[in-house]
């Protein structure tokens, strides 16, 4: 990703795809009560999901590949978070488009896409990448 304008396109492609915000992901869980519009706010905060600042519609919304069929958070997201470099990234988009775009520890598809029926294949990729050994390319 080169410059602003490469990323703001990508950024708006990524928010065609139509991820939910707190409201869906609390019909997804089945969260009632008081607890239900915080239900996703709070997974975040405890780095159990990946949020993304939508400034358009002031809010978070959440990439569908943290989501299994039936619409409950995976397990292994939080694993993946913990990896995935944080740092500097409130808004979420830097992890994103990691998360989006083709990696060739992957075969050029995207640990979203591999995550989906693999997740150990990309934390480990991810470890890899940002956990790794600085020197070891030498």
């Amino acid at each position: 990703m080169h410059g602003t304008v490469p990323a703001i396109e990508f950024r708006d492609e990524l928010l065609k795809k139509g991820w939910p915000g707190d409201r869906e992901i609390a019909e997804l869980v089945k969260a009632r009560g008081p607890e239900a519009t915080t239900y996703a706010i709070r997974a975040q905060a405890s780095a159990e999901l990946l949020g993304v600042w939508c400034a358009p519609r002031h809010c978070f919304l959440y990439p569908d590949c943290q989501f299994d069929r039936s619409g409950a958070i995976r397990k292994d997201v939080a694993g993946l978070l913990a990896v995935l470099p944080s740092g500097d990234d409130r808004g979420g988009w830097r992890r994103t488009f990691w998360l989006y775009s083709p990696h060739t520890l992957l075969d050029d598809r995207t640990p979203a896409e591999i995550f989906l029926d693999d997740p150990t294949r990309v934390i480990a990729v991810a470890q890899e990448e940002f956990l790794g050994d600085p020197d070891a390319a030498w």
